[in-house]
C-alpha cells in the first residue's frame, strides 16, 4: 500500500514538473509570436512629443540594435511590467546611455512678412 503512494506522489509530481514546462514553453511561444512590426506599432502607441521621431531617426542610424531595443520595450510593455508613455527625451536619452548618439533633424526657422523662412535662406 505505502508503494502505490509512492508510486501516486511520483506520479503528481512528474505531472506538475510537465505542467510547469508546458506553461514556460506557452510564454516563450507568445514572445516568439510578436514580430517587429507588432512591436514598433505597440511601442508607438506609447510614445508621445517627438518619441516617434526620435524611434524613426534611432531606426535609420542603427537599425539592429534599435530593433532590439524595441522588442524588449515591447515585451515589457505587453507583460504589463511598463505602463505610461515614453516622451522623445527619455526615448533619447535611453539611446544616450546605451551609447547610440542619435542625431535628429532640425530647422531653425524665422517669420518675415506674414511667412516662415529657412535660416539658410537669410544667411545667404
Amino acid at each position: 500500500m505505502e508503494d502505490d503512494l509512492e508510486l501516486k506522489m511520483l506520479r503528481l509530481k512528474r505531472m506538475r514538473e510537465l505542467m510547469k514546462s508546458r506553461e514556460k514553453q506557452k510564454k516563450e511561444k507568445e514572445r516568439a509570436e510578436l514580430n517587429f512590426k507588432d512591436a514598433y506599432e505597440l511601442v508607438k502607441k506609447h510614445l508621445v512629443d517627438r518619441g516617434g521621431e526620435v524611434l524613426d531617426a534611432a531606426l535609420e542610424q542603427y537599425p539592429n540594435a534599435t530593433k532590439k531595443i524595441v522588442m524588449f520595450i515591447a515585451s515589457k510593455i505587453m507583460r504589463g511590467e511598463f505602463s505610461g508613455k515614453i516622451s522623445g527625451e527619455t526615448l533619447m536619452q535611453l539611446f544616450e546611455y546605451l551609447g547610440m548618439h542619435v542625431r535628429l533633424e532640425t530647422k531653425i526657422l524665422y517669420y518675415r512678412k506674414g511667412e516662415y523662412k529657412s535660416i539658410r535662406d537669410l544667411l545667404r
